[in-house]
C-alpha cells in the first residue's frame, strides 16, 4: 500500500467514523423526541380519561336534575288539575246559587 492509498483510506475511514457519530447523534436525538413524544401522549390520554369522568359525573348530575324537573312538573300539574277542580266546583257552586236568585 502506498503512502497514497493509505492517507485515501485513512480519509475514508475518518469520513465513515464522522457519518457514524453524526448518525448516533441523530439517533440519540430521534429517541429523545420520540420519548418525549410518548410522555405527552400518555399525559393527553391522562387529561382524555380525566375529562371523560368528569362529563359521565355531569351526565350523572344532569340526569339526576331533569328526573328532579320532571318530577316537580309532575306535580305542578298535578296541584294544576286539583285546583282547575276546585274552581269549576266554585263556578257550579256560584251559577247555582245565581240561578236559584
Amino acid at each position: 500500500m502506498t503512502e497514497e492509498e493509505y492517507i485515501r483510506m485513512k480519509n475514508l475511514l475518518n469520513t465513515v467514523i464522522e457519518q457514524q457519530a453524526v448518525f448516533a447523534d441523530n439517533h440519540r436525538k430521534s429517541d429523545e423526541r420520540q420519548r418525549r413524544n410518548e410522555e405527552g401522549i400518555a399525559a393527553l390520554l391522562t387529561i382524555a380519561e380525566i375529562h371523560e369522568q368528569e362529563i359521565n359525573k355531569m351526565n350523572e348530575r344532569m340526569d339526576t336534575r331533569f328526573a328532579e324537573v320532571a318530577k316537580r312538573f309532575q306535580e305542578i300539574g298535578e296541584k294544576t288539575a286539583e285546583t282547575d277542580e276546585r274552581i269549576n266546583a266554585l263556578v257550579n257552586v256560584v251559577e247555582r246559587y245565581i240561578s236559584k236568585n
